[in-house]
């Protein structure tokens, strides 16, 4: 039997909602029309308000940024987490050519690898990294907040979609 996450609840919820998200993710920003995907939502009062394409990027380039940090934790407790910067991408016209099926496969592979870290952790799991600004996180909860920028993402995707099907 595996080491995984088969004993422990709380990581088998966090792994279900990770691939969940993610497919759910992936099935709202496909859906939207060619001419949605770099049109910013209409709604006022949002701290960012990105075009699809620039979800999907900050998405891509966000789960690169933690995979490579919980490889770090796994490897070594202790092990210093960086300052997370992907979110500065999008108002810096980082996506202007990039395509959404290139940014979602990349974000989709990354996720993958993410989630087979997480089954495969054994005590590992129990491991926290240390932020230079936060000090230290347990793997758990960094993983979670991955989760919760899902989260924000779908809420993204969906006003987004409901921009492109009200009438113009």
């Amino acid at each position: 039997m595996l080491p995984s996450a088969r004993r422990d609840p709380g990581r088998r919820w966090l792994l279900k909602a990770l691939r969940e998200t993610a497919h759910e993710i992936g099935r709202l920003a496909w859906a939207l029309p060619g001419d949605a995907l770099r049109r910013r939502p209409s709604a006022s009062g949002v701290r960012e308000a990105w075009t699809a394409i620039e979800v999907a990027g900050f998405l891509r380039d966000s789960e690169r940024e933690d995979l490579a940090a919980v490889r770090a934790v796994l490897a070594r407790d202790g092990a210093p987490l960086p300052e997370r910067r992907a979110h500065l991408a999008p108002g810096e016209g980082a996506y202007g050519a990039a395509g959404l099926d290139e940014l979602l496969w990349d974000y989709a592979e990354a996720r993958e690898e993410l989630l087979w870290e997480i089954e495969l952790a054994g005590r590992e799991w129990e491991h926290a990294g240390v932020h230079p600004h936060r000090g230290a996180i347990a793997l758990a909860v960094w993983v979670r907040e991955v989760h919760e920028r899902d989260l924000e993402a779908l809420w993204s995707l969906r006003r987004l979609r409901e921009d492109a099907a009200a009438p113009a």
